[in-house]
């Protein structure tokens, strides 16, 4: 078994005690109703620890599945229904101190560590999942930047659109776009299909 996946067993039952489903990976959703789901990694590394240690650092979020949706249909790309979170962050900023957290398991013993990282989970994670859950509150989130750049560029005007702000959808496309300058590679020619692909979606 592989150290994050004893880890992940250890932690499993107070995860599910809570309502969490394990799904593919390290991943884990919690159902909040009206198509959204909390969202759960369990993110690890061993480099440079000691034999049969993992560091585990849990990045919570909220998959709103609407604009999931339709990020894939503007993107042209498979609906995936778990991967990846509308916003997220590592849960140590949503934590008191708000900087980087993370649980170093000795997977011969990882009762204690277990038990602290869901814990903090359902202390934390659990309470932002739910206040992030509406869809005015993800856009603001998104706007904030809550996740990774080449992720939010796709998300924010959907968002927007979804919760019947058309100004605001068609601004955070003419900001992705514009922020692209004069790029020509792979990533920025997507965002132009995805803008492209928006615009007649908005026009229709």
């Amino acid at each position: 078994m592989r150290l994050i996946e004893s880890v992940a067993a250890a932690a499993g039952e107070g995860l599910a005690a809570a309502g969490f489903r394990k799904r593919a990976g390290q991943i884990y959703t919690l159902d909040l109703g009206d198509d959204v789901l909390g969202w759960l990694g369990l993110n690890s590394a061993t480099q440079h620890l000691a034999v049969g240690v993992v560091e585990v650092n849990p990045v919570v979020g909220v998959r709103h599945q609407g604009v999931e949706r339709m990020v894939a249909e503007l993107m042209g790309v498979k609906f995936d229904a778990y991967r990846p979170p509308t916003v997220s962050s590592p849960i140590g900023y949503l934590m008191p101190g708000r900087r980087y957290r993370a649980w170093r398991v000795d997977t011969a013993a990882p009762g204690e560590p277990a038990r602290e990282l869901v814990e903090a989970v359902l202390t934390y994670g659990v309470p932002f999942m739910r206040s992030a859950a509406d869809l005015r509150t993800l856009c603001r989130l998104l706007d904030e930047g809550m996740g990774f750049d080449h992720q939010l560029v796709f998300r924010r005007p959907v968002a927007w659109l979804l919760a019947g702000d058309r100004a605001r959808a068609e601004a955070a496309l003419e900001r992705a776009l514009a922020d692209l300058g004069e790029r020509r590679d792979p990533a920025a020619e997507q965002v132009r299909r995805f803008a492209a692909a928006a615009r007649a979606r908005m026009a229709a």
